[in-house]
């Protein structure tokens, strides 16, 4: 069984990696700003989606600042991957 929950975490995490470089060339070919959003909307759902069992079983109260802490991390992420993309595209 751990075996199985490695390849499920590891495939997790390179469904996350690939929003994030999706929204570095949003950010190093200048994107329009809904595309980006767009991109990020997608993270955010794909978080939620692949989140859904361990969300489930959590009490109200904590699946809140489970949540709220998670969105927090990923606008982070979102927002520093866009805006390296604009540093390393020379649009800054």
């Amino acid at each position: 069984m751990p075996a199985a929950r490695a390849r499920t975490d590891l495939a997790i995490a390179f469904g996350d990696l690939g929003f994030a470089l999706a929204i570095f060339a949003c950010g190093l070919y200048g994107a329009p700003l809904w595309l980006t959003g767009l991109a990020g909307a997608g993270m955010v759902a794909y978080w939620a989606a692949s989140r859904r069992r361990i969300l489930k079983r959590l009490p109200a109260k904590a699946w809140a600042k489970a949540t709220a802490a998670a969105l927090f991390v990923i606008i982070a992420i979102e927002a520093g991957a866009y805006w390296l993309g604009l540093g390393v595209g020379g649009n800054i």
